[in-house]
């Protein structure tokens, strides 16, 4: 049976799905696994900032800028242009190289530049990327992942998980340790997390495991402790904890609202008596 095992710390380990990754297929014969491979990688941690456009735009722009170059030392006479090249120690121009006394701009190498980066920083960038490059060249494709809320947040990036499930598994992850060959490293994992929901993060290292089980994962109690814990003002708590706690643009019977600041009051220790006129200052 066929294993490639492709790992996203490892660029030489990344296989362009249309040239290598298929020729490794057709490598074992004789098989009766023949018609299936098993891929195990983890994905790249570069950065989206750059997208494939803008690194053709730079290469192009750099290759023309290489082609330029090697135009005028080649317009140089032949005596001229071999004294020039002599007292090059090395050239320090992407693409080029000298060949009989001439300067020769590979272009390949430009292309071969492209492929990497596509294949580094999109094609392996998620398991999303790389199913959908494997399906284009007519792979079948059946996904087999440990972590289903990284697979539900990376196909549906706006899908509910209740915040008790996030956290878990934030506290989960936080307490692995990086190992020679992982799916996810924890750390690619914990900020898929964090992207989708930063209050983990927030209530994780302010709070703590204990205090969040102790709140029952309940959002607004974990936002309001977060509150609390501001080296701020008792008033700019209370206004900050009246506009968590109080529905925007309805109406609020007196004695509820009277009620809910008196829980504000208590819950940050104030000895005062809520008051309607309270919420006029």
């Amino acid at each position: 049976m066929t294993f490639i095992v492709s790992d996203g710390r490892k660029a030489h380990t990344q296989l362009d799905i249309s040239t290598l990754f298929t020729q490794i297929c057709g490598r074992v014969r004789n098989s009766r696994y023949k018609t299936q491979i098993i891929l195990v990688y983890s994905s790249t941690k570069y950065s989206s900032a750059v997208t494939l456009d803008d690194f053709v735009k730079a290469t192009q722009r750099t290759l023309a800028e290489a082609k330029s170059y090697a135009a005028e030392i080649n317009s140089l006479s032949e005596a001229a242009r071999i004294k020039t090249l002599s007292k090059i120690p090395y050239i320090n121009e992407q693409y080029v190289r000298i060949e009989d006394n001439k300067l020769v701009v590979d272009k390949n190498l430009a292309n071969i530049d492209i492929v990497n980066f596509k294949i580094c920083h999109q094609i392996y960038a998620t398991y999303i990327t790389l199913t959908k490059e494997l399906r284009q060249h007519d792979y079948k494709i059946k996904v087999q992942t440990y972590d289903y809320i990284r697979e539900k947040l990376e196909k549906q990036p706006s899908a509910r998980i209740p915040f008790k499930d996030l956290f878990n598994e934030y506290c989960r992850l936080k307490s692995q340790t990086e190992s020679f060959f992982v799916v996810d490293s924890p750390a690619q994992q914990r900020a898929v997390i964090e992207r989708r929901n930063p209050l983990v993060k927030q209530a994780y290292e302010q709070l703590g495991i204990e205090k969040v089980k102790a709140l029952k994962y309940h959002v607004g109690n974990i936002r309001r402790e977060l509150v609390k814990g501001l080296k701020i003002g008792s008033d700019y708590k209370i206004v900050k904890m009246i506009d968590m706690r109080f529905q925007k643009q309805e109406p609020i019977p007196r004695s509820q609202a009277k009620e809910n600041l008196q829980a504000i009051y208590d819950s940050l220790g104030l000895k005062r008596t809520a008051k309607a006129t309270d919420l006029a200052k």
